[in-house]
Order: C-alpha cells, then structure tokens, then sequence
C-alpha cells in the first residue's frame, strides 16, 4: 500500500473516531438544592380574666366595690392598643326613676393597670367617670401612664402575656333620698377591642 493511501486511512480513522467521541454521550455527577419559605398568619386572641367581672346585690348608695381582672394575650402577635367600649342596660323595677339615669350614679374609678402604671403612688386614681360618661367614650386601656417608666412595660401586651387592672365601681350618695333607685338593675358590658402592635422591621 502506498504512503499516500497509508496516510489517507489514518486521517479517515482519526476523523472517524472524533466524529463518535463528539456524537457519544458523558457521564457526570449532578446535584441540586431547594429553598422553602411559609407564610403563616399570626393571631390576636384577648381574653378576659374573670370574664364576669362584678356581680353585686343590695348595693345602696355610698357602696363602693373594688375589683381586679386580667386581660391576656394568649395569641401568638403582639398587641399594641386596647379599646374600652362601654354599653349598659338598666331595668327599673318599680317604675319609678322618674327619667333619672342609674348610669350617672354609678362612677368608675381606674386605679391602676399594675403593669403599667405607678409603683410609688400605687392607689393613684388615673382615670374617673361615671358610667353614663363612659358610655361615651373610648378608652385606651394599655398605655404606660408615663409615671415611673423605668420600673413599667411599654405600651400594649406582648403575646403569651398579660396586664392587670384595679377598679373600684361607687354607687354615688346624692345626700338626698334615692329611693327611685330601688330595685333597679344595672347590667355592665365591657367589650376590650384589641388591635395589632406597630409594625416591626426584620
């Protein structure tokens, strides 16, 4: 066989063998890697603790009656505000009240949120009406008073925890006869509306 056609063959060899390298197939190790992320909604859940918080009978004029209760956050979201609302519904017995309103007889006195408010003057008053007021109004309930700071929470209720609360209800004595008032029935409803904590930076 000539050199020509010698060489001619191992050129159409060499070319056919990097034809079927380059038209085969490798084999190579491979991995891969995955990211999750859920979104689940928090929640807000108050609770009041003792839910019924005054239940009096034969209550006169000049009585006072001093109460504490809780309100707990037992969600998994801070809160941040609490809103008082205020509805009464009077039953006169006898019929005789003449158009006079229970309701202004009957004043609320706030001593205290323990968690909030003063340690050094402990039976300070921050807050007075009477329930016919009250009835008008909308009352935040779980901002520090701004008296010892140092020593209080901040504003709102932290999930998992709660504040306490001292009030003290007086039947208000006129210094007159109030014999209208007898028998008459009063019935508190406290509605605490709870809204969420100011937004937080991640």
């Amino acid at each position: 066989m000539g050199i020509k056609k010698t060489l001619g063959l191992g050129v159409a060899s060499a070319a056919l063998g990097l034809s079927l390298i380059g038209g085969g197939t490798f084999a190579y190790f491979s991995d891969t890697a995955q990211s999750t992320a859920t979104f689940a909604a928090g929640t807000l859940d108050l609770n009041s603790d003792p839910s019924v918080i005054v239940d009096i009978t034969n209550l006169k004029p000049g009585d006072t009656v001093l109460k504490s209760f809780d309100l707990k956050n037992d969600g998994t979201l801070d809160i941040g505000s609490i809103l008082l609302k205020t509805t009464t519904e009077v039953t006169d017995t006898l019929g005789d009240n003449n158009g006079v309103d229970l309701n202004k007889f009957i004043k609320v006195k706030f001593l205290k949120n323990v968690d909030k408010g003063t340690i050094i003057t402990p039976e300070l008053v921050v807050y007075e009406t009477t329930l016919a007021d009250l009835k008008n109004q909308t009352k935040e309930l779980v901002d520090n008073t701004g008296l010892d700071q140092l020593f209080t929470e901040a504003d709102g209720i932290k999930a998992g925890t709660k504040d306490t609360f001292a009030v003290q209800f007086e039947f208000v004595d006129s210094g007159e006869a109030q014999n209208y008032f007898q028998k008459d029935k009063l019935k508190l409803t406290w509605t605490f509306e709870a809204k969420q904590g100011p937004k937080k930076a991640y």
